[in-house]
């Protein structure tokens, strides 16, 4: 069975709903993310991701290459 983790960043730079899918497309179709929620009201992502198949670092470091800073939030 597999687990599933959830890490959440705030968003340093995203003002609108239009950047939204901008975010979304670094991490879409990627093996191992379950659900990305983001919310840029909230300047928020969360991402529900496998843990054996990618870590928290690289959801950080393919959010990045979508041009926007993300600060690791611990829960």
């Amino acid at each position: 069975m597999t687990s599933f983790e959830k890490t959440h960043f705030k968003i340093v730079g995203m003002y609108c709903s239009t950047c939204k899918p901008i975010v979304e497309n670094q991490l879409k179709n990627i093996k191992g993310i379950k659900k990305i929620d983001i919310n840029y009201m909230t300047d928020s992502v969360v991402v529900e991701f496998d843990p054996s198949l990618i870590t928290k670092q690289e959801i950080k470091e393919r959010l990045e290459k979508s041009g926007y800073k993300f600060v690791r939030v611990p829960r």
